[in-house]
């Protein structure tokens, strides 16, 4: 299974609240996405009421007052009894009727580290396993049609997902476009449509292959006016553009909620493809700099990059670095087991959710990467906090290329990185 930082403190803190020991998913212990350094990194009311269901007989006799007078404990006591939790609290106040909690971030980030290695091998384990659990259904005709590409592009990502999050092999997971009621003895996972967005019907004119091509030419344009990159006819480059197009068909498919209708525009000018293209701009953008680094050390500019149990991680300081920490790279293991709900009576898979989570993962990065230095000159006082934001960048390129993986998505250093890194006249990226 995950190591799951997260959800191993919000079972700890449940425990140490109302003595469960299992993990109870809900609204009481919130997990905080923004404004961590005013409101801290969780929270939790602080009402006794609002605990009833959890609350001993004698405790239900004082339920006007707080909940940690109601279970004669206060933050100092809470403080002191995470020192033994793997992420521990260094700080809780009250506001507005919550118990505000901030986290030892150092602490943190040294479990972070531990944990990404082992998830990283682990998914990549569980996605390579053969299994036939998952398939499409038979009475979906094969056709040329975007809709039957969306199935296929569901098919391997609901895979993948349902290896990752270990269920058993003796259950089937259908996928149709069908009515529910028209299948039986299998798990159902319904595939929408593909509308087309202007007349909002669906898409029976424009092929699967017309349309991967039509994405191949916004992306071309993309690459030139937002980017810069230079056009080749090399082969090379019309290979990478053709890959490029299929990934962004791909990210545009799965973005929407699985049941859903995806609408689409098919026009070359829309824009439609903004939203992979930037993520894999910021992938190659990764890639760039830590393998600009690599040069430097190979040309003897900066010394070799310790290990990182030398690293001093404290010197991760800046705000954003907390938060790709914290949302994203701890936040993986919660996001995945989020996208998979099957049981006897329900059977969804949500690969939208990390569609939606890579969006947000490069937006923030590339605010972090516009505001911060990564590669500096070769100072001795300026390497330990260029060390240890080249151990994040490359855990979070591992990340989102996982995240990619997951999705049947190649990254860019799959996609002839040589293209990206070797040939300047092709795709130039600035480096800071």
């Amino acid at each position: 299974m995950l190591q799951d930082d997260i959800t191993n403190f919000i079972t700890a803190l449940y425990k140490y609240l109302v003595r469960k020991e299992e993990y109870l998913p809900g609204l009481l212990v919130k997990k905080h996405s923004s404004n961590l350094q005013t409101h801290g990194d969780f929270s939790f009311p602080n009402s006794a009421k609002s605990w009833q269901q959890f609350l001993q007989y004698e405790q239900l006799q004082n339920l006007d007052c707080s909940l940690l007078k109601c279970i004669n404990k206060d933050v100092t006591n809470l403080i002191e009894t995470s020192r033994n939790w793997e992420i521990s609290i260094v700080k809780a106040i009250e506001l507005k009727d919550r118990i505000h909690l901030y986290v030892d971030r150092l602490k943190s980030i040294q479990a972070c580290c531990q944990s990404v290695s082992y998830n990283n091998d682990y998914i990549i384990k569980r996605i390579n396993i053969d299994t036939n659990v998952v398939t499409v259904d038979c009475s979906c005709k094969e056709t040329n049609s975007i809709t039957y590409l969306r199935l296929k592009v569901l098919r391997d990502v609901v895979k993948n997902l349902y290896l990752i999050n270990l269920h058993p092999q003796n259950v089937h997971v259908l996928l149709t476009w069908k009515s529910k009621s028209e299948i039986k003895d299998s798990n159902i996972v319904f595939c929408g449509a593909v509308l087309n967005a202007k007349s909002g019907t669906k898409e029976n004119t424009i092929t699967a292959d017309e349309y991967i091509r039509i994405r191949q030419d916004e992306l071309t344009l993309i690459a030139q006016h937002k980017y810069g990159v230079r056009v080749s006819t090399d082969k090379k480059w019309k290979e990478f553009i053709s890959h490029l197009g299929e990934s962004a068909v791909a990210f545009e498919l799965l973005q929407t909620k699985c049941s859903s209708p995806v609408k689409i525009l098919f026009d070359a000018s829309s824009g439609s493809s903004k939203g992979a293209a930037f993520i894999l701009y910021n992938s190659a953008r990764l890639e760039t700099i830590l393998r600009t680094f690599n040069e430097k050390v190979a040309e003897g500019i900066y010394p070799c990059l310790p290990s990182l149990e030398n690293i001093d991680l404290s010197l991760l300081t800046d705000e954003d670095e907390w938060y790709l920490i914290f949302n994203y790279i701890m936040g993986l293991p919660s996001l995945i087991k989020n996208c998979v709900e099957l049981s006897e009576t329900r059977c969804e898979f949500r690969p939208h959710l990390i569609c939606n989570y890579l969006s947000s993962m490069v937006k923030t990065f590339s605010q972090y990467y516009r505001r911060v230095r990564i590669l500096t000159e070769p100072r001795k006082h300026l390497l330990p906090v260029m060390f240890a934001r080249i151990h994040l960048l490359t855990i979070l390129n591992n990340t989102l290329k996982l995240c990619l993986r997951i999705l049947n998505i190649k990254s860019v250093s799959q996609m002839y990185t040589i293209i990206l890194f070797s040939n300047p006249t092709l795709f130039y990226i600035t480096q800071r």
